[in-house]
């Protein structure tokens, strides 16, 4: 009898094969029948056409396991059967990702290593950061890695349940960060990932929706805060002081200061999408890109069009590297093909040099702010809002997936007119 093997869904079987050159599955191990009359589940993996095989230690008979790889419906030992399965594959697969090379050897030591106690939240953790590292989205990967060390440091523990997690533990968790003198906004960046690593454990049946502690206040949920978040926009008239300016030519400061005013002019583009620019981009005034932040996550969202006017062409006139080969990155930042890991460090050290000298500049002219780039891009929406751009327009040049994001720099307009309008209370003429 051929049976059908069990696989996860969810598995990125073009970064197996392409990368790894690996074929990851579940199978029935039919070759050895048990004295009860059933057979071991094995994970079989095919690495340049050889098998090996790991047990899960789920035994079932093979109308069982036809029930679990044809996605039947399943009583309650089944259901915990298949959870269990996957959660075999997905270590595996995890496994896999991480290494530089496959083999088997190596394989086996990591996968026998770290497969115990893969009901833990921090088991969960590690394996998807395993799948950010592999994936290069360092970024990501450091979020999540921030937040359960965040989460070991409150706890106290190295292993901790889902069970263990509920509203009360979240709002103690909460206080406990808020007490260390951090924000509100800080808050929610370590609880976020931790209501992800949930979401995934509720998805593969580990726990049930109801132990869900993340969700609707009302309902005695816990909802992290998203705390304020100002908004850091210039007045027009310190906009024009900037542009205005006119620093040493060939200066240090006059490069750093034209790459602030390239980022506000390009739709706010930050500099991590700014120093992967590319030749290839610019398509006749235009420079067309996706967004390194949300490429991963959203797979429907469409490129960014920045409108190329006569003072950026200039600005890459001026500073673009040569020669111009479409391959090449636009500004002298990286080269050649860089990992993750040095894009993130080189963009780093660019976006300190960009400060260091725009505060110097801010200085000069009198601004009454530490301008960073978050002022260029914060500024980009605000001026756009108040030249009366359509905030759908905005949200879609900026790449924000969603309105509730223009909607902070809008709250924000309102509170500089509920000033201005106070102020008219004493105006008596």
């Amino acid at each position: 009898m051929n049976l059908d093997w069990i696989s996860l869904p969810d598995v990125n079987e073009e970064i197996l094969q392409s990368d790894k050159g690996v074929s990851l599955v579940a199978v029935l191990d039919t070759d050895k029948q048990r004295k009860d009359g059933s057979y071991t589940i094995k994970v079989r993996i095919i690495h340049e056409r050889i098998y090996k095989y790991y047990s899960t230690k789920i035994a079932v008979t093979q109308e069982e396991y036809e029930k679990l790889s044809k996605g039947s419906r399943l009583n309650k030992d089944l259901t915990e059967k298949r959870i269990v399965v996957h959660q075999y594959l997905k270590r595996a697969y995890a496994v896999i990702c991480e290494m530089n090379g496959f083999s088997f050897v190596e394989f086996k030591e990591r996968f026998t290593q770290k497969r115990s106690d893969m009901k833990s939240v921090y088991a969960y953790y590690d394996q998807y950061i395993d799948v950010l590292n592999s994936e290069e989205r360092i970024g990501t990967r450091d979020n999540y890695t921030y937040s359960m060390k965040k989460l070991k440091e409150f706890h106290g523990k190295n292993s901790i349940s889902f069970e263990t997690i509920t509203p009360t533990f979240l709002r103690q968790y909460e206080k406990w960060i808020l007490d260390k003198g951090h924000s509100k906004t800080t808050v929610g960046i370590y609880c976020r990932p931790l209501k992800k690593i949930f979401n995934d454990a509720i998805a593969d049946g580990i726990i049930g929706n109801d132990k869900n502690p993340f969700g609707d206040v009302k309902r005695g949920k816990y909802q992290a805060p998203e705390g304020n978040n100002t908004k850091k926009a210039l007045s027009l008239d310190d906009l024009k002081k900037i542009i205005m300016y006119v620093p040493e030519p060939g200066s240090p400061e006059h490069y750093y200061r034209d790459i602030w005013v390239f980022s506000y002019l390009g739709n706010g583009i930050n500099m991590k999408d700014l120093c992967l620019l590319k030749y290839k981009d610019i398509d006749g005034n235009h420079i067309r890109f996706s967004r390194e932040k949300t490429k991963n996550t959203n797979r429907s969202a469409r490129p960014i069009s920045i409108a190329l006017i006569e003072m950026n062409k200039r600005i890459i006139e001026r500073w673009g590297r040569f020669p111009r080969e479409l391959d090449k990155f636009i500004f002298p930042v990286l080269d050649g093909k860089p990992n993750e890991e040095e894009v993130k460090r080189k963009v780093q050290q660019f976006t300190k040099q960009v400060n260091k000298y725009m505060k110097k500049i801010g200085v000069k002219l009198n601004i009454d702010a530490t301008i960073t780039t978050y002022y260029a891009r914060h500024s980009y929406v605000t001026a756009s809002l108040r030249a009366g751009v359509d905030i759908h327009t905005i949200t879609e040049n900026v790449g924000h997936s969603s309105l509730k994001v223009i909607g902070k720099y809008i709250d924000s307009l309102n509170e500089e007119e509920s000033v201005k309008n106070a102020n008219k209370l004493l105006k008596f003429d």
